[in-house]
């Protein structure tokens, strides 16, 4: 497969446009010289037996993250045909973390019965072997987010931007046990800046590709931190435990819970977008009236401290780091956006006050971040510094050929 450009099968999963890097993955993979790439979308039913007829005629399939991200549900009929494959198998693994829509150790087992060649981590590389060492047919690879600099992109000089900090980014839920982003937004929220500041952060809307990069280009500044949770677990058990006490919880006080991949659920997937924006409100005014609630909404309205107390306190932390950078850390660096971060690892990628301005978790060194922010020549350079870095070493190009060279 060395010499030639593998006839490389890309399966996706199409139900949002709101997570760019779904698209910037499958677009690096269509356009890249070393692979002859046919992408399929698995949400189409149709597609089935088309896979089912044609997955022996390629060398490489690859599964994106949108895949398995959120649910298992429309990747199991593939199984079958992905195990008797002749092909060489990568699967990328969406969200890294434990959740109560799917669960982490379906996934990991999953991989595990199709036998993936390779797994692509998101996390820093030790975190990912730890976390798939069960798969011990696979080998893990570490295949973080870059930049696609052709979405993103420098289009508003700085001086033309009028909002100072800015940030577009949902709110992390308690069950994750890490409130360090919510507690960052929160901070920047309500903060007295002196000298005052044009602060513009929205944990409620979620925007498209297009609009992302135009709001970054709308910003001098934006913040973030890294993605994730310290606490992960191959077995899901302290998830397991939240998820029985919310279900306790909804049967003390009556109330019931539209749960993931239910036939409420997937009736609410078939509407068409316009009809769903036309009812969506009257709609939760009937189901609150009869005491029912979406599961995300339960979760996304429990309270930290006491999950945390209750669920996280005597945890221990996963025995690697695993915590990681980003896809909307790279966007910011193309459109020349500077960023003020909690300081990490970033998979060794950022380096703190090189590539980012670096703030304490404790937020004791604001005034001195703030006085490095004001710092044009300061910003500017680090601002271009850390774009050609990236530009020469962390586009989706750089990624992809440095998979072509392992196959």
């Amino acid at each position: 497969m060395k010499d030639s450009a593998p006839n490389t099968l890309v399966l996706y999963s199409h139900y949002t446009d709101k997570l760019s890097y779904y698209d910037d993955w499958q677009h690096a993979f269509e356009v890249h010289p070393g692979f002859t790439t046919r992408s399929i979308n698995i949400n189409e039913k149709s597609n089935l037996a088309l896979i089912k007829d044609s997955i022996k005629d390629f060398d490489l399939i690859v599964l994106l993250h949108s895949t398995n991200a959120d649910t298992l549900l429309q990747l199991r009929p593939y199984s079958e045909f992905l195990i008797n494959r002749k092909g060489i198998l990568l699967s990328f693994v969406g969200n890294e973390v434990n959740l109560p829509r799917v669960s982490l150790k379906e996934k990991i087992d999953f991989l595990r019965n199709i036998s993936a060649d390779y797994i692509g981590t998101q996390l820093p590389i030790e975190a990912g072997r730890w976390l798939y060492e069960e798969c011990t047919s696979s080998s893990v690879i570490e295949l973080p987010h870059a930049l696609n600099q052709e979405a993103f992109r420098p289009e508003t000089p700085l001086e033309n931007r009028l909002i100072d900090i800015g940030a577009r980014s949902t709110r992390y839920w308690s069950c994750l046990g890490d409130n360090e982003r919510n507690d960052l937004f929160d901070f920047f929220s309500h903060h007295l800046f002196k000298p005052p500041i044009v602060v513009d952060i929205d944990t409620r809307t979620r925007l498209d590709r297009t609009g992302w990069a135009g709001f970054l280009n709308s910003c001098k500044g934006t913040i973030s931190n890294e993605a994730g949770s310290y606490y992960l677990e191959r077995d899901d058990a302290t998830i397991r435990r939240i998820q029985e006490y919310v279900i306790n919880n909804q049967k003390q006080h009556g109330s019931h819970m539209v749960k993931p991949d239910s036939f409420l659920e997937k009736l609410w997937h078939l509407i068409p977008k316009p009809l769903k924006i036309a009812i969506k409100n009257p709609l939760n005014a009937a189901l609150k009236s009869f005491r029912v609630q979406y599961y995300s909404d339960i979760y996304e309205n429990l309270e930290f401290s006491e999950i945390y107390n209750r669920f996280f306190h005597d945890t221990p932390r996963c025995p690697a780091y695993s915590k990681a950078i980003s896809s909307r850390h790279f966007d910011a660096v193309g459109t020349k956006t500077c960023q003020i971060m909690l300081k990490g690892r970033f998979n060794d990628i950022l380096n703190a006050d090189e590539h980012y301005i670096s703030l304490e978790h404790d937020f004791s060194n604001i005034d001195d971040v703030m006085q490095r922010f004001h710092d044009h020549s300061y910003r500017n350079a680090m601002v271009e510094n850390t774009y050609e870095y990236i530009m020469d070493q962390h586009t989706y190009y750089h990624r992809i050929s440095a998979f072509r060279e392992l196959v």
